[in-house]
């Protein structure tokens, strides 16, 4: 990462410790007004590494930049084009802009839609995590997907540079086919295809959702949970290691942080990595996305991020592979239940899984619609989405 002035610096310094900070906020009934964070960053004039947006650009098929010879003139850089630009297109039309539009409509008017943005299991999920939280001031990505890094590519020639794209581009089936990432197809295909990790993904995601990279760094947390930025990651999980962009959303005014850790946070891999506890148990109120979670946390093995969650967050947007429905006490929770509720697909075992409470739920209130299909029935569309909205004290009392 380059090195960057002194007024940068201390912007960013003060965003990343205001935004890491336990402090409450307050909120009225309906919880939508912003989070302080929010309007601390405004200045657009700053210094910018545009190699990050020359690489995303190229990933995505837009701009070809400076890279290879004359292959933007090619009839492989075409090809890339066309591959890419094609599922683009399609599930632009038939998922993306009806999950924002539903986002702005429904789920923004009963949050705080400007707080921390926190995703458990993630995956390099940028793509629907910004369709839902468009206005978020920062992002907090967690998965089991190594961080990976990004080749030379302004010195590769013609044949590696499509070899590279195209296995960036094969890594992105399932999001496309089936709307969530699949671990072990993603890590059989970055491996195979000489891909080292998920990075490249995200600067897909972040340039084909309208963003400017000012800047990436590598970071691991030291023994107090402070960011240390280190030249290139382990890319295992005995330190705590992360990616950190520093993006501008087309038209804002705003630098945010999307911050992606490599981490265990089963019970057993907190209690091997106490310092990422404590780094999450750090982070201010939050809203939290789940989505396509393998029902991770409905087990015992994984109880410490699900008390971590319904502690820190006033709203928590899941499907039924997130927490499950009982832990949703009625007196501190308001549900509100989108789409159709039917047991979990035969990759998992329904017996355990099917949630006897959330089924009587779906049949005694009112359901929302569901515009879009977005999560593990794809194929039948037949899907369900929760928003739960943590009641405010004088709600509770």
């Amino acid at each position: 990462m380059k090195k960057l002035p002194l007024v940068f610096i201390f912007a960013v310094v003060f965003f990343i410790v205001a935004a890491c900070g336990s402090g409450t906020q307050s909120k009225n009934e309906n919880h939508t007004e912003n989070d302080s964070i929010a309007s601390d960053v405004v200045e657009i004039s700053f210094p910018k590494d545009e190699t990050h947006d020359q690489i995303a650009a190229l990933l995505s098929g837009t701009a070809i930049n400076d890279f290879g010879d004359d292959f933007g003139e090619s009839e492989y850089w075409d090809s890339y084009k066309q591959n890419i630009d094609t599922p683009w297109v399609r599930i632009t039309d038939t998922r993306l802009k009806h999950i924002y539009a539903w986002a702005d409509s429904v789920v923004s008017p009963k949050i705080n839609d400007t707080a921390l943005m926190f995703y458990p299991f993630s995956g390099p999920d940028f793509l629907h995590a910004y369709q839902m939280f468009p206005n978020a001031n920062q992002y907090i990505f967690v998965a089991m997907e190594k961080l990976g890094s990004i080749p030379n590519l302004y010195e590769s020639n013609n044949e590696e540079l499509l070899d590279y794209l195209e296995s960036v581009n094969y890594s992105l089936r399932d999001i496309y086919k089936r709307s969530y990432f699949i671990t072990g197809n993603m890590e059989q295909d970055l491996r195979k295809h000489h891909v080292d990790g998920v990075l490249p993904v995200f600067y897909v995601f972040l340039h084909k959702t309208g963003h400017e990279i000012y800047d990436m760094g590598y970071f691991e947390l030291d023994a107090n949970g402070e960011f240390i930025e280190i030249e290139q990651p382990t890319n295992t999980l005995e330190k705590t290691e992360c990616i950190r962009f520093w993006i501008r959303k087309d038209g804002d005014n705003k630098i945010k942080t999307l911050t992606y850790f490599y981490a265990d946070i089963s019970d057993s891999g907190f209690d091997k990595n106490p310092v990422f506890k404590k780094y999450l148990d750090s982070i201010r109120e939050c809203n939290t996305f789940i989505k396509s979670a393998s029902y991770l946390s409905h087990y015992g093995t994984f109880s410490k991020i699900r008390d971590l969650v319904l502690n820190k967050s006033n709203a928590v947007l899941e499907d039924d592979t997130g927490i499950p429905f009982r832990y949703f006490e009625p007196e501190h929770w308001t549900a509100n239940l989108f789409g159709v509720y039917v047991k979990p697909i035969a990759d998992f075992p329904s017996t355990y899984l099917y949630q006897k409470d959330l089924s009587y739920a779906y049949d005694t209130t009112d359901v929302g619609k569901l515009p879009f299909s977005l999560g593990y029935h794809w194929r039948t569309g037949k899907q369900n989405w929760m928003l739960y909205v943590k009641m405010n004290e004088e709600t509770q009392e």
